[in-house]
């Protein structure tokens, strides 16, 4: 008798949610470490508007490790990055557990978010990889994690500062808890002959840190003098990268970022991040003048993460270009108008409901930017687009968070979310631009394939 064996290919659903669960607890570094703070503060001798480098680095890199490690994943491929991400986190976490001072919270944070960047940046390139019968339902999985990832932050972190305050700070390091269930996904693949663009990496690195800490530079504190500085070095690191770029194409910025459409994506992605961090901050600052504890508050916003989740999954099902452009505009214009009426009502439905569309609109914009570039850019560099991609996002974030936490003082924090509206705003016009009312001819993608100055063409 003969025994044969048939090898099977993991559903779209495995594959979506185990990529969420590598991507998902980096989400965790601001909002559950924020319910940490004051206590952080506290232990570490400090004050509270010190303490804020403990978020802040989080985001700058984040940032940084998912630009840098998506180029490092077309070059390497994905197992030597997430081997290199695993490190991250363990040293990361290792430091903030022994952290007595403030610098040493700091740095393990910047390690723990650096390696949270090498997660979600294998993360999606892994679900971009995928054939693409099966990518939309992928990524429609992933989006539903990170959708509940998002809504369970300020619970997980209320949860976690009850044992300490410092497993609060590495709750990123869970994405280690991943690796084994990721690991038969980031099949050996034969390396790019490219050599490792070290000076690009770090140029991009420094652009990256300069413009970050730019946005964060009122919440921090910095003296004119500083901002002044910090702007114009940005703006000279901006120009010097893009000359590398230009002489070095296969080098970690790939060409992409220069077109129209990857920039068009960033904004809209950028715009829905803004307000979901604002939201994020705001809220549970609201609910808690309204009485409710941090654990209340984080209970409150699960149903959010359940609504968002079905939303994500039932958005990965639509077909066709024009659709997911209709999809993904109507939910960023329902984020942005229920934020203002959050701001306005200030009621526990209402602040519920805008978290909702919020995190819903985050879930929707990951995977349908992701799948819209993904499908218009070369192979060989589309871990450094999605990297690129996703510093955009952050950015946003960070655009979002510091306004909102800028305006609180002088306007009130209603009035400060009202304003942060207008991001979620912008980038209605940016989905509607970035993504094409219909599919192109085959004749204009034979055509689009034919041109090698270009990164963007039309994959089958």
């Amino acid at each position: 008798m003969t025994t044969t064996v048939v090898s099977t290919e993991a559903s779209a659903g495995s594959v979506g949610w185990r990529l969420g669960a590598l991507y998902g607890p980096a989400i965790y570094g601001v909002s559950a470490a924020a319910v940490a703070l004051p206590v952080a503060a506290d232990r570490l001798h400090t004050a509270p508007a010190t303490a804020v480098w403990i978020l802040t680095i989080h985001a700058l890199g984040l940032g940084i490790g998912a630009a840098v490690a998506g180029r490092a994943t077309d070059i390497w491929g994905p197992r030597r990055t997430l081997n290199v991400g695993a490190a991250l986190l363990a040293v990361g976490t290792t430091l903030c557990a022994m952290a007595s001072l403030l610098a040493v919270a700091v740095a393990g944070r910047a390690l723990l978010a650096a390696g949270s960047g090498a997660m979600t940046a294998t993360a999606l390139t892994l679900a971009a990889g995928r054939r693409p019968t099966q990518r939309p339902a992928v990524l429609a999985h992933l989006g539903a994690a990170m959708a509940l990832f998002s809504a369970t932050a300020p619970l997980a972190g209320a949860l976690a500062v009850t044992t300490s305050w410092r497993t609060a700070l590495v709750l990123p390091a869970l994405s280690l808890t991943a690796l084994p269930l990721c690991w038969p996904l980031a099949q050996p693949r034969q390396r790019l002959s490219a050599r490792v663009d070290w000076i690009g990496a770090g140029l991009l690195a420094g652009t990256a840190a300069g413009l970050l800490l730019t946005i964060q530079s009122t919440t921090l504190h910095f003296p004119p003098p500083a901002v002044v500085g910090l702007v114009a070095g940005t703006c000279a690191l901006a120009v010097v990268v893009d000359r590398h770029r230009r002489r070095n194409p296969n080098g970690f910025v790939p060409a992409v970022i220069s077109q129209r459409r990857f920039l068009l994506a960033g904004l809209a992605g950028a715009g829905v991040y803004g307000g979901l961090f604002a939201c994020v901050y705001a809220v549970p600052q609201m609910f808690t003048r309204l009485g409710y504890s941090a654990a209340g508050i984080g209970l409150l916003l699960v149903p959010s993460a359940i609504v968002a989740a079905v939303a994500a999954r039932l958005a990965g099902r639509v077909a066709g270009d024009g659709a997911r452009r209709r999809v993904l505009v109507g939910v960023t214009a329902l984020f942005s108008v229920s934020l203002l009426f959050a701001a306005w009502d200030r009621r526990p439905v209402a602040l519920i409901s805008a978290t909702t569309a919020g995190f819903a609109a985050f879930a929707i914009v990951q995977t349908t930017l992701t799948a819209a570039i993904t499908a218009r850019v070369d192979p060989r560099q589309r871990g450094g687009a999605l990297g690129l991609l996703n510093l955009m996002f952050f950015t946003g974030g960070a655009v979002g968070a510091s306004a909102c936490s800028a305006l609180w003082q002088p306007w009130g924090l209603p009035a400060a979310l009202a304003a942060v509206t207008v991001l979620p705003a912008v980038a209605v016009a940016g989905a509607h631009a970035a993504l094409p009312k219909a599919q192109r001819t085959s004749c204009a993608s034979t055509k689009q394939q034919g041109r090698h100055h270009s990164s963007f063409h039309s994959i089958p």
